[in-house]
C-alpha cells in the first residue's frame, strides 16, 4: 500500500466512532446498503466480468471502501489485492465469416457468423453440412435427431427448443429460447465430434431470434494462467439467421419451415446431409493478458494469541459482464448483494469498541463465475494460514425475495427463491456450533433460517474450496430466482430490508465464532 493510502486510511479511521456489539449492529443501514449497491450494480461497471475494466473499477471501489472502514492489509502485506493473471481471447469484430460453396468449390454465398463463445484460437475449418433437426435426443420418447446420420467432421445445423413429440408441446413456446435447453444439446454434439454447430431459430417461434441466441454468448474467453494445468476448452458454436439456414438448405429443395412441419406431423426426425454443399468457417481472434484481483483485508482480534486465528467472510464481486449481443448483466443480487453484505459486516466489526478475540478476514473474490477461480486460487496460495482459519462464512445472492414471476426453472435449476423474511443457510454439516450460531443470529436479525445442510447448491460458490481444505463453512443464500444470470437482475428488485437483516445475521454469527474460545472443540458432534 502506498504511503498516501495509509495516511488517508488512518485519518478516516480516526473519524469512525466505536461501539458495543449491540450498537455496532446499528452501523449496518439501508442507506449505506443502497449506496454500495447503486454503484456496484450500475451500467458503468458493465457487469463486472473478470478481466474487464468494469471488474477493475468494482475492485478499486471495494478496496477504497474497505480501507475507509478500517480494514487493513493482512499481516506481511501492503495492499488488499491478490492478483490473478488471465489470457483473454476476443473475437475480432467483422472477421467471423462462413462461406458456402458447392462440391466443385464454386462460392455460393458468404455471410457474417455470430460466435456464441469466442474460440480459443483462430479458426479455419470446412466440411459437409448436416441438418440435425433440434439436436435433441430422448430415450423415453424414443426420439433421436442423430439416429442414422453421422455428424463426425461435419458442420451441423440445429434448431432451437425441442420437438413436439407425443403431444408434449414445445417448451418456452412464445417466450423465446431457454439457455438450459440449448446448452444440454452441446455434449451430444461434441461427443460425436462435429466440427461446428450452427444454431438457428425454429420457425414456429414466428421471429428470427439471432439476438436472443447471441445473448447466450460471451464477448471474450478467459484462460487462467495461474493454473499448473490449463484446459483450454471451447466449442465452435455459432448463431445464424433463418435466411442463411434456408439458403444452405435450398441445396436440398427444402426450407426450415417445411422440415419443422415434417417433424411435427410425423413425430420423427428429418435429419440428413445437405447435398452438394460445403461450408468454410473463418474466425480471427485477439489475445492479451489481463489481471483481476482478489480483495482481502482483516481486522485484528483482541486476544494476543487467539488473534493469530481468524474467521473468514467471503463474497464474490464479479458477475458475467456483457453478452455477445451487448446486453449488460448488472448482477445486483448475484453478487453485488453479497459484496455489499461484506462491506456492511466490515463496518460493524470496525465500529466495535472491543474486538472479538480472533481476527476477522474480509475476502471479496474474483472469478467465481468463471469457476470459483478466486477462492480456489486463494486456498492454494493463502495469505493467512489455512490451519488458523477456523471458519469460512460465504454470502452469495442475499438480496432478493420471492416475487409473483418466480415460477418454473432458472438457468441452472428449479426456482427456489425464499420469501421476504427467510434465508437459506447451507453448510458442510460438520460443525453444529457454526450452524447454531447462524440460526440464533438469523432469528435475532429478523430472518428465518432454512438449514439445508449441504443441499443442492453446496458446491456452487466460494465456500466450497475452503470446505475441501477441511475448514467449517456456512453459506447464506436466497435461492434461485427468475432473473438469475439475466440482464434483469437489477437494483430495482433488491429487497434492502432483507439484505440489511442478513448482513446483521452474518455479523452476529462471525462475532460469536470469533469470540468463542472453545469453538475449535465444537467442529464435530
Amino acid at each position: 500500500m502506498k504511503l498516501k493510502q495509509l495516511i488517508v486510511s488512518a485519518a478516516l479511521m480516526a473519524a469512525i466512532p466505536v461501539y458495543s456489539q449491540e450498537e455496532a449492529l446499528s452501523v449496518i443501514t439501508l442507506k449505506d446498503s443502497e449506496t454500495y449497491m447503486k454503484y456496484l450494480s450500475s451500467d458503468n461497471l458493465e457487469g463486472r466480468r473478470t478481466g474487464s475494466e468494469g471488474n477493475n473499477k468494482a475492485a478499486e471501489y471495494i478496496r477504497a471502501e474497505a480501507l475507509r472502514l478500517g480494514v487493513k492489509p493482512l499481516p506481511g502485506k501492503d495492499d488488499l489485492f491478490q492478483p490473478l493473471e488471465y489470457l483473454r481471447i476476443t473475437t475480432v469484430p467483422g472477421e467471423s465469416l462462413i462461406t458456402l460453396s458447392d462440391t466443385i468449390s464454386t462460392i455460393i454465398h458468404s455471410a457474417n457468423l455470430m460466435p456464441l463463445m469466442p474460440p480459443s484460437d483462430t479458426v479455419r475449418l470446412d466440411g459437409e453440412v448436416v441438418f440435425a433437426g433440434y439436436g435433441y435426443t430422448n430415450s423415453k420418447e424414443k426420439y433421436n435427431d442423430f439416429a442414422g446420420i453421422s455428424i463426425n467432421d461435419r458442420i451441423v445445423i440445429v434448431m432451437t427448443r425441442v420437438p413436439e413429440v407425443k403431444g408434449n408441446g414445445m417448451p418456452e413456446a412464445g417466450s423465446g429460447i431457454s439457455e438450459m435447453t440449448e446448452a444440454r444439446k452441446l455434449p451430444m454434439i461434441m461427443l460425436q465430434q462435429a466440427k461446428a454447430v450452427l444454431f438457428v431459430a425454429d420457425p414456429a417461434l414466428g421471429k428470427d431470434i439471432s439476438a436472443d441466441l447471441m445473448s447466450m454468448g460471451s464477448s471474450y474467453q478467459l484462460v487462467p494462467l495461474f493454473r499448473k494445468q490449463v484446459f483450454n476448452f471451447s466449442i465452435n458454436a455459432y448463431a445464424i439467421t433463418m435466411e442463411l439456414a434456408d439458403m444452405m438448405l435450398s441445396q436440398s429443395g427444402l426450407t426450415l419451415r417445411e422440415l419443422q412441419d415434417s417433424i411435427a406431423s410425423s413425430h420423427q426426425p428429418a435429419s440428413f446431409v445437405v447435398p452438394n454443399l460445403k461450408a468454410q468457417v473463418s474466425i480471427n481472434v485477439l489475445k492479451d493478458t489481463v489481471t483481476s484481483n482478489n480483495i482481502l483485508g482483516y481486522i485484528e482480534g483482541s486476544d494476543p494469541e487467539l488473534s493469530k486465528e481468524a474467521v473468514m467472510f467471503t463474497a464474490h464481486y464479479d458477475h458475467v459482464g456483457v453478452d455477445a449481443a451487448g446486453n449488460i448483466y448488472n448482477g445486483a443480487n448475484d453478487n453485488a448483494s453479497g459484496s455489499v453484505g461484506l462491506l456492511n459486516i466490515a463496518s460493524a466489526f470496525a465500529a466495535l469498541e472491543k474486538k472479538p478475540a480472533r481476527s476477522t478476514i474480509f475476502f471479496w473474490t474474483t472469478g467465481e463465475e468463471e469457476g470459483l477461480h478466486g477462492s480456489s486460487f486463494y486456498t492454494e496460495n493463502p495469505l493467512f494460514p489455512l490451519e488458523k482459519t477456523i471458519a469460512a462464512i460465504n454470502f452469495d445472492m442475499i438480496g432478493r425475495s420471492r416475487r409473483d414471476t418466480d415460477t418454473g426453472a432458472s438457468l441452472t435449476g428449479d426456482i427456489d427463491i425464499t420469501g421476504r423474511d427467510t434465508i437459506k443457510i447451507i453448510n458442510g454439516a460438520d460443525c453444529p456450533a457454526l450452524v447454531s450460531y447462524a440460526t440464533d443470529a438469523c432469528h435475532e436479525s429478523g430472518v428465518y433460517p432454512i438449514d439445508e445442510g449441504k443441499g443442492t447448491h453446496f458446491s456452487g460458490s466460494d465456500h466450497y474450496p475452503f470446505y475441501r481444505k477441511n475448514i467449517p463453512v456456512l453459506f447464506f443464500f436466497t435461492g434461485l430466482h427468475k432473473d438469475y444470470h439475466k440482464p434483469s437482475d437489477d437494483f430495482e428488485f433488491i429487497d434492502f430490508d432483507k439484505l440489511v437483516n442478513v448482513s446483521k445475521a452474518g455479523f452476529l454469527t462471525g462475532y460469536r465464532v470469533a469470540s468463542d474460545t472453545d469453538f475449535l472443540s465444537k467442529q464435530t458432534d
